[in-house]
């Protein structure tokens, strides 16, 4: 039998995405613009400094990418590390799952760090194996705030900490998809060097935007990145510094975009 919606409003129940407030319906209920017309410009700068409100940066760059988290995880891992780079990744649950699979069929060379679903990161097994990497073969430290699987919140700044008491160089890359604007998450505070979320979570967007950000360190380390890069960060920065977009924008969603950052930001 083939599946029908029925009469009424459909309702999600489901972790992602989320249902999209009305507010923010009414905002994307517009026809087509002009997406190189001068006002999408001038929507996507006040966008590009809204958003770094999210993550709590006043010195990160961001960047809104049309993809998936999926998409996201690869951009943040292609343009930061290069094939070979040994990375430290925590196996807690089913998205953490799938992002170690990726960051192994992106020819890193992963040491997993795997508890029982249903329990965090063991951040003693990462304090141990900092503390032994003298000759700093650990390149990033990956991890997911909040597993989505589960519902488990690992603790960013105590990952902070253990990089800074050895004076470790690791990059700090982070999936807040399911954390950002729905639980504290604090870039700068908690060095964080590159962080990620999905349109669809708690921004309470339609799907199809990936939204990073990255630290100066971050930057810096995209200039010596040797994978294949699907989305080069290098290009996207030099649009976002323009304030053009790199690719057909969706400017609808863009006006939904804006609306969200109101809402998220507002507390």
């Amino acid at each position: 039998m083939d599946y029908a919606y029925g009469p009424g409003r459909n309702h999600l129940f489901v972790p992602g995405p989320v249902n999209i407030p009305e507010q923010i319906i009414r905002a994307m209920n517009r026809n087509n613009e002009d997406y190189r017309s001068p006002a999408i410009p001038a929507l996507t700068k006040t966008l590009l400094e809204d958003v770094k409100k999210i993550f709590k940066s006043t010195s990160g760059t961001p960047f809104m990418i049309p993809t998936t988290g999926t998409g996201a995880w690869e951009s943040a891992l292609t343009n930061t590390l290069s094939p070979g780079d040994r990375i430290v990744s925590f196996l807690i649950g089913q998205f953490s799952l799938l992002w170690i699979d990726q960051q192994q069929r992106l020819k890193f060379n992963v040491d997993v760090v795997e508890s029982d679903w249903g329990q965090g990161a063991n951040l003693d097994v990462l304090a141990t194996k900092i503390a032994e990497d003298k000759a700093h073969t650990i390149k990033a430290v990956c991890i997911v705030h909040n597993e989505t699987a589960t519902g488990v919140t690992n603790n960013l700044a105590t990952v902070r900490k253990i990089l800074d008491h050895y004076q470790h160089p690791a990059l700090f890359l982070v999936d807040g998809v399911s954390s950002i604007c729905a639980l504290d998450f604090r870039m700068d505070e908690w060095g964080i060097d590159v962080a990620l979320t999905g349109s669809q979570k708690a921004l309470s967007l339609p799907t199809g935007m990936g939204i990073i950000c990255a630290s100066p360190k971050a930057l810096e380390a995209t200039k010596t990145a040797k994978s294949d890069q699907i989305e080069d960060g290098r290009l996207v920065k030099s649009y976002n510094l323009k304030v053009q977009n790199h690719a057909t924008v969706a400017a609808s969603g863009q006006k939904q975009q804006r609306k969200s950052m109101y809402h998220a930001t507002a507390w």
